[in-house]
């Protein structure tokens, strides 16, 4: 009885949450975390700023989508790139460029804000060339952690990333607003240039492990790849020179997830950006405040999601619990048009848990099951395959709720999370990681 006892304490302390900081310190991982906290932190400057941009010189509500429709198709047209040049490049050198870029094209949209210069045609093609820079920094990013930190800390390192992303997310766009009601939007464009400024030179400060982390995995090895990792679906170990398309035919566990990413934000953009405000204005009547408590509510869940992932070690199967965790963010998501608003918010909480968890666990399994050398295209392809489909989500969400209403769009979006991650559950390559 005693050494039963024992044993259920060992277990119970193994998979107990513990949150872990040893990633920071690390002096490469602890740089990358603090520039993708400023830069994250200096996109709610831009989000914030660019419509009263727009009202400024004169343009409304079509100018706007215009504008960010543009953003989003150029940042989706350089997510592949993105991986590609890390590959070739390194990721190191990619993000810096990325942030050097976004450095030029955010003071440039200051300098039109203040002078008028180009007017709005001006400002689209300024905002266009930051997401050209935005498409080529998340593959660069998560191709880099796995090479500065150790695989036992890699899953606390993105949880800690994912933490560090949304709460950033949270503080960033009430000070953006007040910059711009004080202010102006060219100031909140020049702090946002000024980020993107700081998180270059902590990419720069990286130094001799940036470097080495940059390198291509051929010159670092010698002229050889290093291995790719024995598939867990039990086929063979490519060779060294294993491409990227022929990784894709070769590795289920790769297919699976792309296929789940794609089909889980199949409307998920559309929910968040038409469906929410619907629901918000014509069943809750609550209002522009209302609407900030909703997406506060799910902002604050991932944060402690991030928290969560960063510290549960030890977990035998992580796939599992990924899927398990997407399945409750695909029930959080169906109840939210029935239980009011108070209910909404705790229902939006409980998706942005399940959502962080399931991001997670599911980047780290992809991160220590692929090759050094494919691993920026890799992420790239996941990236793409989350964003790719963005722009018709949130068409086809303003025309169902014109037509049948917001509770449609949940439900939709219910039935797309809990087919990919049922799909995920009965696969054995992913379930089994």
């Amino acid at each position: 009885m005693a050494e039963a006892t024992t044993a259920a304490t060992s277990i119970t302390r193994r998979f107990r949450p513990q949150l872990s900081f040893a990633p920071l310190r690390i002096r490469g991982y602890r740089l990358l975390f603090a520039a993708e906290l400023i830069s994250v932190f200096g996109d709610a400057f831009h989000t914030v700023a660019l419509p009263f941009l727009v009202y400024q010189f004169g343009g409304g509500a079509r100018d706007l989508g215009l504008l960010v429709a543009g953003y989003g198709l150029c940042r989706l047209v350089t997510t592949p790139l993105g991986g590609v040049f890390s590959d070739r490049i390194g990721p190191w050198p990619v993000m810096l460029i990325s942030d050097l870029i976004r450095v030029l094209f955010t003071a440039g949209i200051v300098v039109v804000a203040v002078t008028g210069a180009g007017g709005m045609v001006a400002v689209a093609v300024l905002v266009a060339g930051t997401g050209l820079g935005a498409g080529l920094f998340q593959p660069a990013a998560y191709a880099i952690t796995p090479r500065l930190l150790p695989a036992e800390q890699l899953q606390a390192g993105n949880g800690l990333h994912s933490t560090a992303t949304f709460a950033a997310g949270m503080i960033g766009p009430g000070a953006a607003g007040l910059v711009v009601i004080a202010l102006s939007p060219a100031v909140a464009f020049g702090v946002d240039a000024v980020t993107f400024a700081v998180s270059a030179a902590c990419l720069a400060m990286i130094g001799g492990v940036g470097r080495a982390a940059a390198m291509p995995v051929a010159a670092a090895t010698g002229g050889g790849a290093a291995p790719t990792p024995e598939p867990a679906d039990g086929t063979p170990p490519a060779g060294p020179e294993i491409g990227f398309w022929q990784l894709l035919r070769e590795s289920a566990l790769l297919r699976t997830v792309l296929l789940v990413t794609a089909t889980a934000n199949l409307t998920v953009g559309g929910m968040v950006r038409v469906g929410l405000p619907s629901l918000n204005n014509d069943d809750f009547a609550a209002g522009a405040g209302g609407l900030g408590g909703l997406l506060a509510a799910f902002t604050a869940g991932s944060l402690v999601g991030g928290l969560c992932s960063a510290g549960v070690a030890g977990l035998p199967r992580r796939g599992s619990t990924a899927m398990i965790s997407g399945l409750v963010l695909g029930v959080a998501v169906a109840l939210v048009p029935f239980a009011g608003y108070l209910g909404a918010v705790v229902a939006l909480s409980v998706a942005g848990l399940a959502s962080t968890v399931t991001n997670v666990l599911v980047i780290t399994i992809v991160q220590q099951s692929t090759a050094p050398h494919l691993l920026g295209r890799v992420m790239s392809a996941i990236v793409f395959a989350a964003l790719s489909l963005f722009p018709l989500s949130t068409i086809a969400a303003g025309l169902v709720a014109e037509a049948y209403g917001s509770t449609a769009i949940f439900l939709a979006t219910a039935a797309a999370l809990l087919a990919a991650f049922g799909y995920g559950c009965a696969r054995r390559e992913l379930r089994q990681r």
